[in-house]
């Protein structure tokens, strides 16, 4: 018979051999998933007495959790932007460092009534966030994968913004949107094939490829979105981009002739994030 103390004491020593960053945590909210509880719960419920059942459970998720699985896929949630939303191996997992793109269009929209086109929704982390925070907006948001699109749908639904979004099936490579927009917005797969092997194994080991990088120089959907711009963006339109902290000159090389007001914000590591433009 093992308390509750003890099985998140077992568990934090058992990552740590593993080598996995952030064992406490992680163990903590595997705990919190198989026992149904909040983490506080663990520490004031120590002394609670887990059941055989309980443990296997939490058992099986160590180990996926020992072989550095991400542990947002492995309890299937993640907080973004304040809000909550479902993943899983289908989609990217949303990270603090795109909230600075959806923090920078909100700031933008404010309360205005926009039409928005997403391109490369994934989990719906974005178009999900814009619409909660911006009431008056309609949101377009295209993925080229349909699992993706039906995690986004799921998490658009949670989140209470499910009339405001039409999730389509696109590839943007492809392809161009019948409408034209006031905003594009996009989290493009940029990482550059060359660097992908150098990535952290729980990355490049589990996440979707696909949503990481073109497979080229990591610039393709940056020069795609440039190219089709007179379709998609209304002539007042404007532009924000998540890009690589080292894409900066790259990116405003390729849109220079396009737009104009073009800014690069940082991140919360001050590494170059988040590109913004207007048509010209």
């Amino acid at each position: 018979m093992r308390t509750l103390l003890e099985i998140l004491n077992l568990s934090v020593e058992y990552l740590k051999k593993k080598e996995v960053e952030e064992s406490r945590f992680s163990s903590e909210l595997i705990l919190t998933k198989v026992l149904n509880i909040k983490r506080l719960d663990i520490y004031l419920q120590y002394d609670r007495i887990l059941t055989e059942n309980e443990i296997s459970k939490i058992r099986a998720l160590l180990i996926r959790r020992s072989k550095h699985e991400p542990i947002q896929y492995i309890i299937g949630e993640v907080e973004f932007y304040g809000l909550n939303f479902k993943v899983n191996n289908s989609v990217l997992i949303p990270r603090s460092d795109t909230e600075i793109l959806v923090e920078t269009a909100v700031d933008f929209i404010g309360d205005k009534t926009l039409n928005i086109l997403e391109i490369g929704t994934g989990s719906g982390c974005i178009a999900v966030s814009l619409a909660y925070a911006c009431k008056n907006v309609n949101i377009s948001a295209t993925d080229i994968s349909d699992e993706a699109l039906k995690i986004a749908e799921k998490n658009a639904k949670l989140n209470g913004v499910g009339e405001r979004i039409t999730f389509v099936r696109q590839d943007i490579l492809k392809s161009v949107p019948k409408y034209k927009y006031d905003i594009i917005i996009s989290n493009p797969p940029y990482i550059s094939l060359k660097v992908i092997d150098a990535l952290d194994k729980q990355v490049k080991d589990y996440e979707p490829v696909e949503a990481l990088t073109d497979n080229k120089d990591g610039l393709t959907f940056y020069r795609r979105i440039n190219e089709i711009i007179p379709q998609i963006l209304k002539a007042d339109g404007s532009v924000f981009l998540e890009i690589g902290y080292d894409q900066a000159e790259a990116v405003k090389a390729i849109y220079e002739k396009s737009l104009t007001d073009i800014k690069i914000l940082r991140d919360y590591s001050n590494n170059n994030r988040v590109f913004i433009g207007k048509l010209k």
